[in-house]
């Protein structure tokens, strides 16, 4: 190939090239007759044709149609919108067609013309139209015929903004945005010109910025940096501004007539204008220097980050700079030492021994690395194939003469290199350049190879980049279940190729089935999912519960059985009986259900216990409800239910209990239905105590002989009642009124908790035992009465013990 420098040219300082990349597929395509949508990136074409040309294009089959092309001009879909109007089109950098309608609703499209979403901008009884609109990556802008401007900054989570517009708003020329990550607010802006030589600018909830022209605006279009905006005005020139209007860097009389059909950017600084009447595509740089190109057939510009792709009826060719790192190599008459790099591959190859002698002067001059890196750029921004090889040779070359030189810079290359030429050919028609491959990441190039199903290319891709293929391999599946072809032949075919890999998610697989109609093929899917949380939620929505409920308890996690559990639940075809058969055999099921109904549905569970045949649980479930409620009346109704149901279940003691908590509530009640006291609630043993302390003796004597109180624990509570209301005398009296079954020790204690000595010592002499007498009088200090206790017992060693505990003063008997 000659030296690539000869098609350039040069323009404003620098260098600029057109490259051819396609010859168009297409055929009897008039783009003069269509309005041309196109994805950033070497992405995608879509042609609907234009409403104010119908008139001269009778053909049905293209009315109402939008077509999709490649932009090697390989037509995929086309989609039959039918008598609606279009206002807009637009693609996500996905590959999405975003579509707007003049009744304000807007359609998602994959790119085989499947909806995937709609939205509607406006309520149906509104009855608004699109006057105009602004299509982004992701987002909309519209002007209603109302004068309402509404926008979405997201269609993946469409929230609709109404901007404030001016109260007097003119007749619009020109509309464009500046997206939201270009702008100090973090949300986008619009900006609308007027016929009245006005300029606004539009925020969310802010009041329009108004700014004064000396001309009308006819076209508008921000770069892509978001900094500058080119417009034209109704004089004829092209202005050139900062986006805060701060500084005017460009005003340019283009001295034609008409205005152009478009206006581009290209590179950055440079404005493209498409005068469509004149077949002219004009360029003009930031000092004013232009450079006219003329066409002789309609075009269609399309703004990339680095220069601007040209679609016409025949060719997709390509605008830009050329690349700073290219020129110094390939400029005539400049010497750089990447060019004497080059230059020494070159000779290498055609056996000179000039090609050493040049390595061995870059080596001297310690410039070998910066050459070898500058021509692995290179390569990348080259678009001939030729001139790549020749690049990666040259860069080979030098890296052998290089100690330490990080070589997988070049693999990389070579691997980038491998794969924009594949995607680049005539089949894909993906024409994207290395910066646009850097900018737009390998996640996103994959991305668009699925949704155009080259799924082969895309797990090639991945395996030269060592990147994850789990994206494509679910991808290929799920275009796989939306083929024809027995349901069993696809299920093979799928986990034949998908059965060993790691991390491939079948339930978005078995979703896109179930979704086709195919629920057969989706359960099958979902056996293969070893995720318990992707395959529950799906059976359910596909209607298989009780398939769902055994996945859940199988993954031994609760969140999951409750979320099947509350579906039944709320499911009107599942009756009650229907549910308790599901869960009766499904004990964690079952226990999860209890606590469920325990705190949200109590009569639920009363229903599944009598489902279930478990009487005793009704029973205990309706004493522990009774314990709830503080109405008398309910609380017995609720015993009485759990008495029957003990009964029933011939639990003896359950249900004796029950009776004799009946019996006892009973007495309660007539005891507060006779006397003043509020017993109801308290034990049998607090009863007795209220009783006592307020000498009801007769009562509290029938309370102990109807419910077989021990004597024990009579004389216990009576003895803390009357020291409680210090009664000592009717103590004392109590307690020698018959022999204690509980001791004298009791009596003794209760005193001493009162600080009452005196009646402490009347219960002493009750107690059997010395050894505890003695105890006694010394815990009371009364140290001659323990004395005599020891004497009487003639215990030496206790004598001689209660001797040295007492005062010196004290004369305690030495010997017995």
């Amino acid at each position: 190939m000659d030296n690539p420098s000869l098609t350039w040219n040069e323009f404003d300082r620098y260098f600029y090239e057109k490259h051819d990349f396609y010859q168009m597929e297409w055929e009897d395509i008039d783009l003069s007759n269509y309005i041309v949508s196109a994805s950033r990136f070497g992405g995608l074409l879509a042609l609907i044709l234009d409403d104010s040309k119908v008139i001269q294009i009778n053909s049905v089959s293209v009315k109402h149609r939008i077509f999709i092309y490649t932009s090697s001009g390989v037509l995929i879909s086309q989609i039959d919108y039918g008598n609606k109007k279009v206002k807009g089109v637009g693609w996500t950098l996905d590959e999405r067609l975003l579509v707007v309608y003049e009744d304000c609703s807007v359609m998602i499209y994959d790119i085989f013309g499947e909806i995937i979403k709609t939205v509607l901008m406006t309520q149906e009884k509104d009855q608004e139209l699109v006057y105009r609109t602004v299509v982004w990556e992701n987002g909309i802008v519209i002007l209603t015929k109302k004068d309402r401007l509404l926008v979405i900054e997201s269609m993946d989570d469409p929230k609709i903004m109404e901007y404030t517009l001016p109260l007097k708003l003119g007749a619009v020329t020109a509309m464009e945005i500046i997206l939201p990550f270009f702008t100090f607010s973090g949300h986008t802006e619009v900006l609308i010109s007027t016929l009245d030589n006005r300029l606004y600018i539009l925020a969310e909830k802010s009041e329009p910025l108004e700014i004064e022209l000396d001309e009308g605006i006819v076209d508008l279009v921000i770069s892509p940096t978001g900094k500058l905006l080119a417009y034209y005005t109704t004089s004829g020139s092209l202005y050139v501004v900062s986006t805060d209007f701060e500084k005017n860097y460009l005003k340019f009389n283009c001295n034609t007539k008409g205005s152009p059909k478009q206006i581009s950017w290209c590179s950055g600084d440079t404005v493209l204008l498409n005068f469509e009447k004149n077949n002219l595509l004009l360029m003009v740089g930031p000092s004013q220097s232009y450079l006219q190109y003329y066409y002789y057939e309609p075009i269609h510009l399309v703004t990339e980050i680095d220069g601007t792709r040209i679609i016409s009826n025949t060719k997709c060719e390509f605008l830009r700079k050329v690349p700073e790192v290219i020129v110094p190599i390939f400029q005539l008459g400049v010497s750089s030492p990447a060019a004497f790099l080059y230059d020494a591959s070159e000779a290498f190859l055609n056996v000179t021994s000039k090609g050493d002698e040049t390595i061995r002067m870059i080596l001297k001059n310690r410039e070998l690395t910066l050459a070898v890196d500058n021509c692995l750029e290179a390569a990348g921004h080259s678009f001939s194939l030729e001139i790549q090889l020749k690049l990666m040779r040259a860069a080979s070359l030098g890296k052998t003469y290089l100690d330490g030189y990080y070589h997988d810079d070049f693999g990389i290359m070579a691997k980038d290199l491998r794969v924009l030429n594949q995607v680049k050919t005539f089949d894909i028609g993906m024409c994207i350049t290395y910066t646009q491959y850097k900018k737009m990441g390998v996640g996103l190039l994959i991305e668009r190879l699925v949704n155009r199903r080259f799924h082969y290319i895309a797990l090639k891709i991945c395996e030269c980049l060592a990147e994850s293929k789990d994206r494509v391999l679910v991808r290929w599946a799920c275009d796989k279940v939306k083929s024809s072809g027995s349901d069993e032949d696809i299920l093979n075919s799928i986990v034949s190729k998908l059965g060993k890999e790691k991390g491939i998610s079948f339930a978005s697989i078995a979703s896109v089935a179930y979704s086709e109609g195919k629920k057969k093929l989706a359960i099958k899917l979902l056996d293969h999912e070893n995720s318990a949380s992707q395959q529950v939620p799906l059976l359910i929505n596909m209607q298989k519960p009780e398939r769902a409920l055994i996945k859940a308890i199988e993954s031994g996690k609760a969140d999951l059985i409750y979320l099947v559990l509350l579906h039944m639940i709320n499911d009107p075809d599942y009756s009650e009986e229907k549910l308790f058969g599901i869960i009766q055999n499904k004990k964690i099921a079952i226990n999860l259900f209890v606590k469920y109904c325990k705190k949200k549905d109590p009569g639920f569970l009363i229903k599944l216990y009598s489902e279930l045949k478990q009487p005793t649980k009704i029973g205990l479930f309706k004493i522990v409800e009774s314990y709830q409620t503080n109405d008398f009346n309910e609380i017995m109704k609720l015993r009485n239910v759990s008495s029957m149901a003990f009964s029933s279940s011939k639990n003896t003691f359950f249900k004796k209990m029950t009776d004799e908590n009946i019996k006892f509530l009973n007495f309660q009640k007539q005891l507060e239905e006779k006397t003043p006291l509020k017993v109801i609630g308290h034990t049998i043993n607090e009863t007795l105590t209220i009783l006592i302390k307020r000498e009801y003796y007769k009562e509290a004597k029938r309370l102990k002989k109807m419910f077989s109180v021990p004597n024990e624990r009579f004389w216990w509570v009576k003895m803390k009642a009357l020291a409680s209301k210090h009664r000592w005398k009717e103590l004392f009296d109590f307690a020698n009124n018959e022999k204690s079954p509980i001791g004298y020790e009791p009596f003794v204690d209760i005193c001493i908790q009162n600080s009452v000595s005196d009646q402490a010592l009347k219960y002493i002499p009750k107690i059997k035992e010395p050894i505890t007498k003695v105890k006694y009088y010394l815990k009371l200090k009364k140290f001659e009465l323990a004395a005599n206790v020891a004497i009487s017992q003639k215990d030496q060693t206790l004598l001689d013990d209660i001797r040295n505990r007492a005062p010196k003063n004290l004369k305690i008997p030495h010997n017995i």
